[in-house]
């Protein structure tokens, strides 16, 4: 089985604003660093044009807003999320409390949190699946991965191909042009780039259909 996640996000001490009021977006070019760009939930990078990425409340705006034990802008209550995970899981929190996340296998983790990825990994394919009870209540009932599995995947198989070519970019230019390494290992580059332009294709016409 494929790990969720290549690396756990981790939200800095001391973000770089300090907003009052309503104005959590202001913290999101730190959460993109901290959460590596990627969602914190279903870990799509934020390198193509398939979505918007938002600011997320992990526990929602209603528990705490009147409350007053966490603001709207507290840094270590926001994720770094895609569009489509942010809108599913919504304003969903099955306990109703502020300190308990999860209850009975129904909840969340902090994606921030290595145990998170305990209840979820990847086919060679790249989709994600349920480990645990509670993997399967986020997986099905927050962020609905099965009704996405197909940019999921696709999604999956970009990065992975981008984190290839840029390492293989690296060694091509460690050799001189004329060696048979330099020679070989552009033709691994080519191969690993056309395999890019197709899931980057299939990318497109999903998003277009």
């Amino acid at each position: 089985m494929i790990p969720l996640r290549d690396s756990v996000p981790s939200r800095r001490a001391n973000p770089t604003l300090n907003p009052t009021g309503n104005d959590w977006s202001a913290h999101k070019p730190d959460l993109k660093v901290d959460f590596n760009d990627h969602c914190g939930y279903c870990h799509s990078y934020d390198g193509y044009r398939h979505t918007y990425f938002e600011v997320d409340h992990f526990i929602p705006k209603k528990l705490f807003g009147a409350l007053g034990n966490i603001t709207l802008t507290q840094y270590n209550n926001l994720v770094y999320s895609c569009k489509f995970c942010n809108n599913h899981k919504s304003s969903k929190w099955p306990t109703e409390s502020e300190t308990v996340h999860n209850r009975n296998d129904e909840g969340f983790i902090d994606p921030c949190n290595a145990d998170y990825d305990t209840h979820f990994y990847r086919t060679p394919e790249g989709a994600i699946r349920w480990r645990t009870p509670l993997g399967k209540w986020m997986f099905s009932k927050a962020f609905r991965f099965d009704e996405r599995e197909k940019s999921i995947v696709v999604l999956w198989n970009m990065n992975r191909l981008r984190q290839i070519i840029d390492s293989l970019i690296v060694v091509l230019n460690s050799f001189a042009k004329d060696s048979e390494d330099y020679k070989t290992t552009k033709l691994k580059l080519g191969e690993f780039t056309l395999q890019y332009y197709m899931f980057h294709k299939e990318l497109i016409e999903f998003y277009e259909s």
